[in-house]
């Protein structure tokens, strides 16, 4: 699947590798895939690449793709340094900006397509150009992208306007569901638009893990119960909104999401639909008021003035007023001429920030009892509390808009509280202020307490790093009497309090993850018994401190090494995995990227449980284990290596915590080459050059003098080199001792090679010629089997032979004609089939196109001679039979020098169809015979004065089938 360039890439790096026997040090890095897409619908993939010797110099990025079709096939898409790079199927779209390469460092690009079309499924591949003088690591990384059809449907019940009057409740529902085939989630969020704004705001949202949360304008009216969103059924949403308000007034929407998590556990946005939006107008109750005739009376009720620390502080505010009902009014509760909180016309509560964390905590509350009486109580009170008090009150008219008019204020009398202090020493300390902890570990904090006299609870707080000026939310409580509270957020965590001892509390949180860092506050409230059995809340210390959570990505690395990465056939190597941090369950899984394969394969899977799962032949591997202080081994033997465990290893492990598997960490890769063994083959031959005479059988022995192994297998090759020319083979046999002819010497009929005892090879020539003068060559190749089993050969080794031969003064006998024979060599014995032949012949030195039929034999068997004038006019001397099924003889009788060139037949199969038809079915045609004939001068005892040099020839027709042709003696 990979291009050239990548290809060529991958070679170099490898034999960098053998040289260094070192880590790679490049590596390119995309997100890991599948990644699953919709239709219509953006996708940006991330692309980063480290180790370059410069790392504040930029790198140039490439983006191409592999379909499935065409696997592969590379299509450029789009580059950083070639504005022309894309090919024509994605050139429009580049320039369009719908592709685009965002670049975000120098060593960091995000590939984006902004809406993806049916046909953009494929191997997605990000590749580096080599910047510098070596090649060091991997320069491509790919990905797959799976592009699906977008089944999110989303729609609201209900008519599409509304009409309400302020205060009344409102419902609407949302239908939304998908039906992809992938495992994915859906979010749901109502949307409030008002007629004047930008942009709208969102109301209330269910997420993808069904937790709701408000949005900033509604938080209020969620928190006091106002607004509510419900999961009806599989696909029904419903909103609700109690009392509305004027502002209300505007479209409200429901926006449905689908989530898919990718294969790094991250979740990903993949579609989105929209309802159309339901218009709501809400009419106001205008209340009149005459600022004029009314008049406003504030007085503020204390309950107790002088009160001890721990106690309660009540402050009533009524209003009397000679409005009309229904008249809109604020209160506020004034400490020191500092305002310390108010409630609002329509009943909102503001808290001062000096009082905002004690209103969280539940120790300030306020409420409108009546229309026009409101409370406000402080439990326990503190020394900083006391002070003079007093109550404002003012009217609020309000227009048709639902716009406040804020009219004349009026105080109360005021009152002076005191606080008188109890004797108390309680003191809270953290054990330390700062905490670092490992992601995965548990965390313990202790909180010291001193001076204590009552019974004592803890309350452990929780702040978010992200939040550093945020409130604390509740992690767990430990009452007074020992009963345990779990915080809303931790309610599913392995987290605890204890007080192992009368003043240490201490906080245990199981498996911390990075979103536990952040500031932890102990608080430790003092309590007294009441007379009716009731406790009560007398004094409260906090302290906090610091934790730092390190993600375990930072704690672990990984790196692959070996003594050795050469090894011959049959050998052993071993590789180490050394996984060196904290003890962590790991999965680690053995890799091997084979020389032109575009992805590796899975050697095996060791489970952090301690299974293993084999992935590929696991005959050759071994695997061990070995545990050290902060490190663990993994080692992969390798035992009796062959060419097919020959490659590029790599070892990628995977944390396991909170119940699923961390993002994976690969190791560098480490090329292993096996080599074949250095052959040792020696070859003893015939003494040379040999001097014979012609007309007589000559033999050349070859022997093997020494092998590599007992075990090994020859194949044999014997060459001739005549007048000048170059080497053609006589004929070879290979290593299962099958004998093959060669082309093209005129001796096929005459040479034979037998292996005599022991590794001897011999090649005979028969009634040798003066044009079998030459030099021979004996050629030997060494096969062994690797441990799969595969054979495979070592350099060959060559012996030569010179033959030289004398005339005998004997002429030569003039051959009295010659046969050629075709046989099929397969689908002969097939009962069903008919054949036809036709016998080609092609004179000397003319053009392929020149060939013409000697003799037609028909599937009916009908003879026919249709051609060539000069043959046709001797066709008496053509003679043909037909011994066996597939055996067709052509007999030339006294041959003449004219009859000299190229023979070839071919044989058509026919078979009956369903028809009763007979219709052909395959074709084939045979090798060629090149057929000489000389003339011989004086001594001519025919007609013309003619020798006839090549007297026979057999040719072969893989009948019925689409092979090659061969020729065999």
């Amino acid at each position: 699947m990979e291009c050239l360039q990548p290809y060529i890439t991958s070679i170099l790096f490898f034999l960098s590798g053998l040289i260094q026997w070192g880590g790679a040090r490049v590596l390119v890095e995309v997100q890991s895939g599948p990644l699953h897409r919709v239709i219509g619908y953006p996708i940006s993939i991330s692309c980063n690449v480290s180790g370059f010797s410069n790392p504040s110099a930029q790198q140039d990025f490439r983006f191409s793709v592999y379909k499935p079709e065409k696997p592969t096939q590379e299509i450029q898409i789009i580059s950083t340094d070639d504005k022309n790079y894309a090919m024509a199927v994605y050139g429009a779209r580049v320039r369009e900006g719908v592709i685009t390469l965002e670049r975000l460092s120098v060593t960091s690009v995000l590939f984006h397509v902004k809406s993806l079309v049916d046909g953009d499924e494929g191997e997605y591949e990000c590749h580096t150009p080599n910047s510098e003088a070596v090649y060091d690591g991997t320069y491509n990384a790919k990905t797959t992208l799976k592009v699906i059809g977008d089944t999110l449907t989303a729609s609201s019940t209900g008519p599409a306007s509304f009409s309400l009057s302020e205060g009344d409740d409102l419902t609407l529902q949302c239908l939304a569901s998908s039906n992809t085939f992938q495992h994915t989630h859906l979010s749901i969020t109502w949307y409030h638009h008002g007629d004047r704004e930008a942009s709208p705001h969102p109301i209330i949202s269910l997420d993808r893990d069904l937790k709701v949360s408000p949005g900033q304008r509604f938080e209020g009216r969620y928190q006091a119960g106002f607004i509510v969103l419900d999961k009806l059924e599989e696909a029904t949403y419903r909103l609700k909104m109690a009392r509305i308000k004027l502002s209300d007034a505007g479209r409200i929407s429901c926006q449905a999401q689908e989530w898919i998590q990718d294969p790094d556990r991250s979740w990903y946005p993949i579609a989105q639909k929209d309802t159309q939006p339901t218009t709501l107008e809400v009419k106001a109750i205008v209340v009149a008021t005459d600022q004029g005739s009314s008049s406003m009376v504030v007085s503020m009720t204390v309950h107790k003035t002088h009160l001890q620390e721990g106690e309660e502080l009540s402050l009533q505010c009524i209003v009397n007023t000679q409005g009309p009902v229904g008249q809109f009014f604020s209160v506020a509760w004034v400490k020191d001429n500092q305002e310390l909180a108010h409630i609002g016309p329509t009943g909102v509560l503001s808290v001062g920030p000096e009082y905002g964390g004690r209103e969280r905590g539940g120790e300030l509350r306020a409420v409108r009892m009546r229309e026009k009486t409101d409370l406000l109580t402080l439990r326990p009170v503190r020394t900083q509390d006391q002070g003079v008090y007093h109550c404002r009150a003012w009217p609020e008219e309000r227009d048709g808009n639902g716009v406040f008019t804020q009219g004349s204020t009026q105080d109360s009398t005021t009152e002076t509280i005191t606080i008188t202090a109890t004797e108390s020493g309680l003191a809270v300390a953290m054990e330390t202020q700062q905490v670092s902890v490992d992601e995965g570990d548990a965390l313990q904090l202790t909180c010291r307490v001193s001076g204590v006299k009552g019974q004592l609870s803890v309350t452990w707080q929780h702040r978010s790093a992200s939040m550093a000026t945020g409130p604390f939310s509740d992690v767990i409580s430990l009452s007074r009497v020992g009963v345990m509270e779990l915080g809303a957020e931790f309610g599913k965590r392995n987290v605890r309090t204890m007080r192992p001892m009368a003043d240490i509390f201490t906080l245990e949180l199981g498996e911390v993850t990075p979103s536990d860092a952040g500031a932890y506050q102990c608080t430790v409230s003092e309590w007294t018994t009441e007379a009716n059995g009731n406790g009560k809340k007398t004094h409260s210390q906090s302290q906090d401190c610091s934790v730092e959570v390190h993600h375990v990505e930072s704690l672990l690395s990984v790196y692959l090494s070996s003594r050795g990465v050469q090894v011959t056939v049959g050998g052993e190597v071993e590789l180490v995995c050394r996984v060196q941090g904290p003890s962590l369950p790991v999965t680690v899984t053995w890799s091997l990227q084979r020389e032109g394969q575009s992805a590796p394969d899975n050697i095996l899977t060791l489970s952090y449980t301690g299974d293993i799962t084999w992935s590929g032949d696991q005959s050759n591997y071994q695997l061990r284990a070995t545990t050290g202080k902060k490190e663990v081994r993994y080692y992969l033997r390798i035992i009796k290596a062959s060419h097919k465990e020959a490659g590029r290893y790599q070892c990628v492990i995977s944390v396991f915590l909170q119940g699923r598997h961390r993002k994976p960490q690969n190791s560098n890769a480490l090329g292993v080459l096996v080599q074949n063994p250095k052959g040792v083959l020696t070859l003893s031959s015939s003494s040379s050059p040999l001097d014979k005479s012609v007309k007589t059988d000559i033999q050349m022995e070859c022997s093997v003098a020494k092998a590599t192994s007992n075990l090994s297998r020859f194949a044999v090759s014997w060459l001739a080199q005549k007048n000048g020319e170059g080497n053609k083979t006589v004929l070879s046999s290979d290593r299962d001792a099958v004998i093959r002819l060669g082309l093209g010497l005129g001796t096929e009929q005459r040479i034979s090679m037998r292996r005599r005892e022991g590794r001897s090879f011999e090649l005979t020539i028969r009634q040798a010629r003066s044009w079998d003068n030459g030099m021979y060559y004996c050629v030997v190749e060494e096969w062994l089997q690797d441990p799969h089993g595969q054979w495979y050969k070592l350099p060959p080794s060559s012996a030569a032979m010179e033959l030289r031969l004398k005339e005998t003064g004997e002429l030569l006998r003039l051959l009295q004609g010659v046969e050629l024979t075709c046989t099929l060599t397969s689908g002969a014995s097939d009962p069903t089939s008919l054949y036809a032949l036709t016998w080609f012949y092609l004179k000397r030195g003319s053009s392929s196109s020149s060939r013409v039929p000697l003799v037609i034999l028909g599937r009916d068997g009908l003879l026919k001679y249709p051609g060539y004038k000069w043959l046709q006019d001797q066709k008496g001397r053509l003679i043909f039979s037909r011994p066996t099924h597939g055996t067709f003889l052509l007999g030339l009788q006294r041959a003449l020098q004219g009859d000299s060139g190229v023979y070839q037949c071919q044989v058509d199969q026919y078979k009956l169809n369903h028809e009763g038809i007979w219709e052909q079915t395959a074709s084939d045609q045979s090798g060629t015979a090149d057929l000489t004939v000389k003339p011989i001068g004086k001594y001519d005892d025919y007609d013309n004065g003619s020798h006839l040099i090549s007297s026979s020839t057999h040719l072969c027709v893989r009948g019925g089938e689409p092979d090659h042709p061969s020729l065999i003696p």
